[in-house]
Formats: C-alpha cells, sequence, structure tokens
C-alpha cells in the first residue's frame, strides 16, 4: 500500500487536469451559495436553490474563460508556486467582469435568478480562499509526506525512484511532447549507428531507437563496462533488435572506416564527446584531438559511404564560449554545417542540435548534490546566481530525433528549455526533499571556463521557427568549406604537438567570440545580457 501510494503520488500524471478542475467548479458553485446565504439569509438561499444552482452553473462558463485564459491547469498541482496562486485569484476576477459585462450584454437577470454584485465579490473571495488552499494543501502534503512519513525523508529511497522523484520535483513543467509515431516510421527498418552510445544520451538514444523497430542499430563507445550494460538492456527488452555493440573510439579511423563498410549506416547520431569542462581546460590538446579529429574524421567517413544523416549532438556551452571544451564544439559546429550543401559534403545532410545541462546525466549535479546532502553536508554551489537550463535526458533524445527528422542539412537546431533554473534554488529543494536538517549550502567560487550563464539562441530575431514549437534553428554565420578544412586541419596538426598556447590561440581564430577570463576577444568583453536582444551581439 506505501508503494502504491508512493507511485501513485509521485508520479507526473497523478492527478489529471481535469479533476482539479472539477473540484475548482464545486468549490465556486459552493461560494456562490455561501455568499448568497450570507446576504439574503439562509431561508432566501433554500427557497431559491434549485434557481440559484442553476444560475451558478451557467456562470462556471465565465470562470472557466479566466481560467482558459490564465492556464490555471498547465501546472501541476503538488509544484503550486505563488505566481500560480496569484493566476488563480486573477482568474476568478476575470470570470466577475465576464459575468457583469453579460449580465448586462444579455439582460440575463430577466431569466436567471439576478445576483448581485455584493454576492459576486464575496464569491470570489470564498472561491479564492478554497481553490489557494486545496493548492497549498496538495503541496503540504507532499512535501510533508516525503519529509515525515517515508524513511530518511526523499533520501530514504531506492536510487531509481529517487532519481524519478528530484527530475520530476525539480523540473515542474509539463513535459515536452514530439510526433513519436512520425519518428518511428522514419527510424523503422534503417539502419542506424550512435557513437558515444553509452554515455548517458547516447544510451538514452539507443534505447528511443530500439524501439522503433530498426534494421539494425551499430552502437559505438570506448568505455567498456557502461556499453555492456546497454548491450544487457537491449537484448532484455528488444530481443528482436539486431544491436551491434563496438568498442573502439572514433578517433580510430581505419576501424570506424572499416565498420561503416560493414555495416553501411543510413543515419548517424553522434553523441562521442569530451563534455566536463573543468576537465577539458586541463586537458586542451585532449579536447581538440577527441571533440575536433573525432568529429572531423566521422564526418569524412559519412561522406565516403553515403550516409544519409549525420545527427551531432552539441551544447549551449558553443554559444559566445568561455571554455574549451565550448569552443571545440563550435568548431565542431562549424566544421559540419561547412560540408553541408557542397561537393565535399556530398549527399550527406549535416544537421547539429544544441541543448543545455540534462538533469540526471553523468557528471550533473544532482548526483553530486544527493551524495553531498547524504554525507550531511554541506551542498557545494560554485556561485549564488548561477543559472542554468535544464531538460530531461528523455526530452533531449526526442527532441534530437524530432530535429533529425526536420533537418534537410546545414541546420544548427537549438532548443527552447523554458526558463533557467537557479542552482542555489535547485540545491535548497533538495535538501528541503530529503528532510535533512541543518544541510548547509557553500559557494565555492566559480570553476576554470564555467560562466554564471548559458546561451541558446532563443530570440525570435536570432532563430527561424520550425513546425514544432520547442524547436528552433540558430541563425548562424557561415563557414567555407575549404576555409573550415584548412583551419581545423591546421587546429589538430598543431594539438598532435602539444603546443596548448598555440592551440588556444589558433581556437581563438577559428571562434572570435570564444573568450577566457583576462581575455579580450574584438577588444571586448561579453558580460550577461539584460535583454534577449543582446544574446546574439557577438555571435
Amino acid at each position: 500500500m506505501h508503494k502504491r501510494f508512493l507511485h501513485w503520488y509521485l508520479s507526473r500524471d497523478s492527478v489529471p487536469y481535469w479533476y482539479v478542475l472539477a473540484a475548482d467548479c464545486l468549490i465556486v458553485v459552493a461560494g456562490g451559495l455561501i455568499a448568497y446565504a450570507a446576504n439574503h439569509g439562509a431561508i432566501a438561499m433554500v427557497a431559491n436553490f434549485g434557481s440559484l444552482v442553476t444560475t451558478l452553473a451557467i456562470y462556471l462558463l465565465c470562470f472557466f474563460a479566466g481560467f482558459k485564459a490564465l492556464h490555471t491547469y498547465s501546472g501541476i498541482i503538488r509544484h503550486t508556486t505563488t505566481a500560480d496562486l496569484i493566476r488563480v485569484t486573477a482568474a476568478l476576477g476575470i470570470g466577475v467582469s465576464a459575468i457583469m459585462l453579460v449580465r448586462l450584454l444579455l439582460h440575463t437577470d430577466l431569466y436567471l435568478l439576478p445576483i448581485k454584485l455584493a454576492d459576486l465579490m464575496l464569491l470570489t473571495l470564498i472561491a479564492a480562499v478554497g481553490m489557494c488552499g486545496l493548492r497549498v494543501m496538495a503541496k503540504e502534503i507532499y512535501d510533508m509526506y516525503l519529509r515525515d512519513r517515508a524513511p530518511g525523508g526523499a533520501y530514504g529511497f531506492e536510487s531509481d525512484a529517487l532519481l524519478d522523484l528530484e527530475l520530476t520535483d525539480l523540473l515542474p513543467r509539463e513535459p515536452i511532447n514530439v510526433d513519436t509515431a512520425a519518428i518511428a516510421g522514419a527510424m523503422r527498418g534503417r539502419r542506424l549507428m550512435v557513437t558515444g552510445a553509452a554515455g548517458s544520451i547516447g544510451s538514452e538514444l539507443s534505447r528511443m531507437l530500439a524501439s522503433y523497430g530498426p534494421a539494425e542499430l551499430i552502437l559505438i563507445d570506448q568505455a567498456e563496462t557502461p556499453l555492456h550494460d546497454l548491450s544487457l538492456t537491449l537484448k532484455r527488452e528488444h530481443p528482436e533488435v539486431s544491436a551491434r555493440c563496438i568498442i573502439t573510439s572514433i578517433c580510430h579511423s581505419h576501424r570506424m572506416d572499416s565498420i561503416m563498410e560493414q555495416y553501411r549506416p543510413e543515419i548517424i547520431f553522434h553523441a562521442a564527446a569530451y563534455k566536463h569542462v573543468p576537465m577539458m581546460e586541463d586537458n586542451a590538446v585532449e579536447s581538440v584531438l577527441n571533440n575536433v579529429d573525432g568529429t572531423r574524421k566521422l564526418a569524412t567517413l559519412a561522406v565516403k559511404h553515403g550516409v544519409r544523416k549525420f545527427i551531432m549532438i552539441s551544447t549551449d556551452k558553443a554559444v559566445n564560449p568561455t571554455n574549451v571544451m565550448g569552443c571545440s564544439k563550435r568548431i565542431c559546429e562549424i566544421f559540419c554545417q561547412s560540408l553541408s550543401g557542397t561537393p565535399q559534403g556530398g549527399n550527406t545532410q549535416f544537421i547539429t542540435t544544441r541543448f543545455g545541462n540534462v538533469l540526471g546525466s553523468n557528471g550533473s549535479v544532482i548526483p553530486l548534490f544527493r551524495d553531498q546532502i547524504r554525507r550531511g553536508g554541506p551542498v557545494t554551489v560554485t556561485h549564488p546566481d548561477i543559472i542554468r537550463y535544464f531538460m530531461l535526458i528523455p526530452e533531449a533524445c526526442s527532441l534530437v530525433l524530432e530535429a533529425a527528422m526536420l533537418g534537410r542539412g546545414g541546420e544548427i537546431f537549438c532548443f527552447d528549455m523554458g526558463k533557467p533554473v537557479r542552482i542555489a534554488d535547485l540545491a535548497e529543494r533538495m535538501i528541503s526533499l530529503s528532510g535533512r536538517r541543518g544541510v548547509k549550502i557553500e559557494f565555492s567560487g566559480l570553476r576554470p571556463g564555467e560562466k554564471l550563464f548559458e546561451e541558446l539562441l532563443t530570440d525570435e530575431e536570432t532563430v527561424l521557427p520550425t513546425r514544432h514549437p520547442k524547436i528552433k534553428i540558430a541563425k548562424v554565420r557561415h563557414t567555407d568549406v575549404h576555409q573550415a578544412k584548412a583551419a581545423v586541419e591546421e587546429l589538430i596538426a598543431t594539438a598532435k604537438t602539444y603546443d596548448v598556447p598555440a592551440v588556444l590561440r589558433l581556437m581563438h581564430e577559428m571562434v572570435p567570440e570564444y573568450h577566457t577570463p583576462g581575455s579580450q576577444p574584438q577588444g571586448k568583453v561579453l558580460k550577461a545580457p539584460k535583454t534577449r536582444r543582446q544574446l546574439a551581439a557577438a555571435f
């Protein structure tokens, strides 16, 4: 019983919105009855009960218009915020105004029970208290249950259940939906390759693609144990799918050439990369040799073997990069984009997808904060004002697949990830979920290459729309293919000499907007934009 209740209450769809709507309608009607009784007496309310209920039921349409206009049912009731309560109250105000307008224009008092303005105002007050109280009560019961009833608070659960709990609670918004049927139709019966298949994004992509019935799934990674785990998972969940798990590096061009000659992939999802920002600051050459050279070799082989689509997974850190990792990914974007639609790119469509941090991925703050809380703290946050865009792993992978269908070559797709999250707020929420008292937050200072905010270029002046509301096409400068190839080859040749200052200088030349603490590219230092219009200033 305990587990069933937990599963029901923690699931994202635990209370369908129409249940809450029905409860709100009952509260409004009850508020109307109470208001009429208060102003006219209980005897008058009982005498006119039938007419009064009919009138209130009809006027509910006006309140419903207010609810619809302010999207009071777009969130999850257990995640109610102050803004949600304000919207509910404002929606009731819209409803009362609509009722007064209807009474004036349609003369409804002639065939409905006349309700005075004083009745409506008291109704609104009672309904606001009732509706807001319902939401606050649901939220408090949820939090109290986690803190006091579950052993050890949220941190008494097993890791898998805990991860679902945290991700759902820390990203309280409606899930992002894609056209699954269309994606399945596009992937079914095709030979698909995923690089970095053992990683957080790569493994989820692999599982999704396996569910669409591909002719063959070629999974590339150099991490033995995670790839073995993925292999076992696919055999258990999709035994009918031919999944080839191959341990190698994308930088081994002869091996990759042989693999592509043997399996002839039609679509490549390129998720392999070194991604940890502080680590790449200390290993700039390896970032270039893996991210840039690996992408160059893989893209070149894709053209050679007639791959239909090449989807590169990039990052928001490639926008106005302040670190080696972000700059290396921006160079990968430049190289792939320059190939598309040229003789050097053949018939391969090169598509780039760009998104921010993924909650629950390897190396993300969620596992780190969780472990720190379990040890009693402190929870370390780099800066009190640092913010990040977040997305769930399945959401990110679904949008990658949707972008793969939308792309025709040369696009850089950026995803609308909603509002950024303040990391300190995220840490506070996790501490609250844990039920642990006295866990402190300490600010350790920004790490090398880290910036306070990330940019996705979502301003309407810097993106073009697509048919999917969450996917935009970034308008960025295009680099000539010959210039891009020559610059990349020079960068890689220099990287092989392990001359770090020379490598960084070439990276600055290729990506003028790349700036590090103490550097001033093009004579200016970028600061956090005050408006979205300023995001494109150096791009």
